[in-house]
Order: C-alpha cells, then sequence, then structure tokens
C-alpha cells in the first residue's frame, strides 16, 4: 500500500495597498517562498518514490531512512498537510513490517489525526490509516478493537469505492483473519474466499495481492486438518510471490515457512526439512533479510530437528531463534514463551532439568503477564 502522489502546491497571495518599493520586496519574498516550496514538494515526492521502491524490495532501512528525509522535506508544507499524513503512514508500513508494531502504531494515528482533520472522516486515505490500526490491534489481541476498526475502514471504502472493488479485499482478509483467532471458522472462510473473488481478473492472471489471502485460508483449513486443501493454496501463493518478486525475497520465504510448517503437521519430516532449509536461504538471500522472519524460521526448524532426534543442532537453532526473537519481538512477546518452553522440552532430553526449569519458568511468567 503506497502512497497517493500529491502534486498540489500551496500558493501564498501577496497583500496590496503598500509603497511600489515594498510591493517589490514582498513580491520577491513570495515568489522565493513559492520556489522553496516547490523545491521540497519536488523533492519530497522524489525521496517518498525511493522510499516506496525500497520497502518493496523490502531494503527496510533504506526506506525508513528515506521516509524520514522525506518527512523533513514536508515540513515546510505545515502540520495540517495531506503530504505529511502520507509519511506518516509510510514510515508505519516500513516499521510494521519489520514487527515493529509500537513504532508503526504510533505513525498510523499521526496519519489518521492529519487526514481526518484535513479531508474529513469518509476519505479513501482515512480508511487507510483505518485498516493499518486495525492490524496492529489485532497483532496485539485487542480484537475487538481491531474488528471496529476493520469495519469502518470497509464502510468507508464501499462509499468511496464501490461494493466488491478489489481495494477492499485487503479489509476483507483482515476481518478473514481476526475471525479465525475468534474460532469463528466459517465466518472467516467466507471473508477469505470474499476477498480472492473481489481480486479476480478478466484476463486470468493472479493479482500479487491473493498471495497473502491464499496462504491465510490455506492456514484455516491447515488448523483444521483439512491438508489437502490446504497444500496447493500454499503451493498457488509461493508461485504468485516467485512470479512477482523472484527467489530471495521475505514474502516469499513465508510462503516456504507456511509450506514446511504443513509438512510438519503432516508428518513428512524430509520435505519440512527441505522447506525450511529453502524459507531461510531465500530469506537471507535477500537485499535485506527480515530478522523477525529469521526467528520465526528458526524456532520452527529446531523443532523438527528436535523431533527428528538431532539434539544438538536443535539447541543451535532454538538459541539462534530466542536471541532474535528477543531482539525483534521483545522479551515478553508470546512467541518467545513458546520457543522457550519447546527449548525447555529439548533440555530435558539432555537432562539439563535445572535449566530447562529456569526457562520453563519464564515462559509461564510471560503468559501471566499478558493475561493481566
Amino acid at each position: 500500500m503506497s502512497a497517493d502522489r500529491i502534486t498540489f502546491m500551496k500558493r501564498r497571495v501577496c497583500a496590496g495597498g503598500v509603497r511600489p518599493l515594498l510591493l517589490v520586496c514582498v513580491l520577491v519574498s513570495c515568489f522565493t517562498s513559492i520556489q522553496v516550496e516547490a523545491a521540497s514538494a519536488d523533492r519530497w515526492q522524489q525521496l517518498t518514490d525511493k522510499g516506496i521502491a525500497a520497502r518493496e524490495q523490502a531494503r527496510y532501512r533504506d526506506a525508513e531512512q528515506l521516509f524520514l528525509a522525506a518527512a523533513q522535506e514536508a515540513e515546510p508544507f505545515g502540520a495540517a498537510d495531506t503530504r505529511v499524513a502520507a509519511t506518516f503512514n509510510n514510515l508505519g508500513l516500513v516499521l510494521h513490517e519489520q514487527g515493529l508494531h509500537a513504532r508503526a502504531k504510533s505513525y498510523y494515528e499521526r496519519a489518521l489525526a492529519v487526514w481526518e482533520q484535513v479531508l474529513g472522516p469518509e476519505q479513501a486515505e482515512v480508511a487507510t490509516a483505518l485498516h493499518n490500526l486495525a492490524e496492529i490491534y489485532q497483532q496485539e489481541g485487542e480484537l475487538e478493537q481491531a474488528e471496529a476498526y476493520y469495519l469502518r475502514a470497509l464502510t468507508i471504502g464501499e462509499r468511496v469505492l464501490e461494493p466488491g472493488h478489489p481495494q477492499l479485499a485487503i479489509g476483507q482478509n483482515g476481518l478473514g483473519l481476526l475471525y479465525r483467532k475468534e474460532g469463528h471458522l466459517v465466518a472467516a472462510e467466507a471473508r477469505f474466499h470474499l476477498a480472492l473473488a473481489q481480486l479476480e481478473r478478466q484476463d486470468g492472471t493472479e493479482s500479487p495481492d491473493v498471495a497473502p489471502i491464499l496462504s491465510n485460508l490455506a492456514s484455516l483449513y491447515k488448523e483444521q486438518e483439512l491438508y489437502v486443501l490446504a497444500e496447493p493454496l500454499y503451493q498457488r501463493a509461493l508461485a504468485v510471490r516467485r512470479a512477482h518478486l523472484g527467489n530471495f525475497h521475505p514474502a516469499v520465504a513465508v510462503c516456504l515457512n507456511n509450506l514446511a510448517n504443513l509438512y510438519h503437521a503432516e508428518g513428512l519430516s524430509e520435505l519440512a526439512e527441505q522447506r525450511y532449509r529453502q524459507a531461510f536461504a531465500s530469506n537471507e538471500g535477500a537485499q535485506e533479510p527480515a530478522e523477525a522472519l529469521k526467528g520465526s524460521i528458526l524456532g520452527n526448524w529446531a523443532l523438527l530437528t528436535h523431533e527428528r532426534g538431532l539434539l544438538d543442532e536443535a539447541r543451535l537453532r532454538y538459541e539462534q531463534a530466542l536471541v532474535i526473537q528477543q531482539q525483534t519481538l521483545g522479551r515478553s512477546h508470546p512467541m518467545v514463551a513458546i520457543t522457550l518452553d519447546r527449548y525447555a522440552g529439548l533440555l530435558r532430553d539432555l537432562g539439563q532439568q535445572s535449566h530447562a526449569g529456569l526457562l520453563a519458568t519464564r515462559a509461564t511468567a510471560i503468559r501471566a503477564q499478558r493475561m493481566k
């Protein structure tokens, strides 16, 4: 999701009723101000375009620096300017995709405030910010707030665009994920199918936006142990990602990790091992690997290795996963608790009961803290 290009430039009008010499000075000053603002607008657009390209290539550090530079160029426009809001939203996207939810949320909220103030509450940009915030709320477990924002974003989208518009598929997918988390599996499946239908193209080609929806629908079937339905959807998502992004990209690595998890659940250990290895290589070979994803792949791979009896290899992967997960997600994240529990199980198998107990106790404390 990228920001709209904004080419409108505010103009300043000089007041009359002054002496000729002063009028010339004021006009020169006004003209200079317009030139400066025009130059800032051009630089802002250039930086924004480069930032969007960097984000799409998963060069997140570069993208963040470009958007921060764009934010500086936008300062002369004033705080209540849609370009400022667009920059905030772009910064939120970059941070969000790296798993830095608290910082992303702050930028989304700032974008929403500006867009609502300048454009009013019923505009497409407002719906964009609401949707992005809904994703943050969902990932943080605030499901009621997430649903309210998803529904409001979809309502605005249907008014601004039209019911069934392809851009609304992203919101339907978000609601599908939410309902899946809540255990409303029929409602979730319906939302995923609706999203896919909205993205269908008459020429038979596949939009890159179908990949996450296919993966989410496949995961829904996997949870119900409908593996025969899940696998072709995961494979299709992988093919779409590779067609648009190549073999080495975090999004491709996610698809491979999903397939590995499926094979792992089916007890197909060798296939799962191959896919985890490919997922790790795909992420590492990207221009800028996603650290949070690396931690997730290593954690999953460690569990498989543990189950195959390769205890020393599993231990190394658990330790690597924990370091990365704590750095990227925080020491109190639920995923850290899961990895701690799994690692504790490995240590028990190695006869290290005391160390295992410490890790299990810490995992329990994280869960207790999350429930408060």
